[in-house]
């Protein structure tokens, strides 16, 4: 696959546009047990590339962040929006795509997703991109699917090459298409996932809290 080649939405469209919510309402356990160890001001900007019904941002704009999300949904968004009613939350929401996106040098003081997997090609050249986005001492926070998790039934996609490796993640994080990144926790962990029938059981995945220098 080419780096500039656009994810395909229809499939989170279809997902998105049921009536029940993908991944339930609840934030990812990692994500919150990192971010509730930060204490956001009036003016703490946080982006959740990929939230989908946005369950994360709706979660944090409760905690004090002015969250916003990107995603390839537009059935996303809808939910996204409906949650955040929910809760009487605001939260902005951009129908977009990492390859295609621009995104503003030290903007955010938070970014942090849960499952963003994407092509090599795709997360090699442009994750690290979007750390650039981040203020110096910004926060990027992100949970993913082990290579490891392959042969188990408890979610995550079916090939490899959209797994993840901790080194090689690492590697393209703080490598030279990404700012200078502080390693503040990596691992490769064994949990047990509550999220939805989509993802539950026993998993194997790679947690990462990164700082910008």
């Amino acid at each position: 696959m080419d780096e500039n080649t656009r994810s395909n939405p229809e499939m989170w469209d279809r997902r998105f546009g049921l009536e029940a919510f993908a991944y339930g309402k609840e934030p990812n356990v990692w994500l919150k047990s990192r971010i509730e160890l930060m204490n956001p001001d009036v003016h703490s900007r946080a982006l959740f590339p990929a939230d989908g019904e946005g369950r994360n941002a709706v979660w944090a704009a409760g905690k004090g962040w002015n969250a916003e999300v990107f995603d390839l949904s537009k059935e996303g968004k809808k939910k996204c929006m409906q949650l955040a009613e929910n809760y009487n939350v605001t939260v902005e929401y951009h129908v977009d795509d990492l390859v295609l996106r621009s995104f503003e040098t030290e903007d955010y003081d938070l970014i942090a997703c849960s499952w963003f997997h994407t092509p090599t090609p795709i997360r090699k050249r442009h994750m690290p991109r979007m750390l650039h986005a981040l203020k110096p001492g910004g926060h990027f926070v992100m949970e993913g699917y082990h290579q490891s998790q392959f042969s188990l039934t408890s979610g995550g996609p079916k090939s490899l090459d959209l797994l993840f490796d901790l080194d090689t993640v690492l590697a393209e994080l703080t490598g030279p298409y990404a700012p200078r990144m502080s390693i503040i926790h990596a691992s490769v962990e064994t949990t047990v996932l509550n999220e939805s029938d989509l993802h539950r059981g026993e998993a194997r995945v790679v947690r990462l809290h990164l700082v910008k220098v």
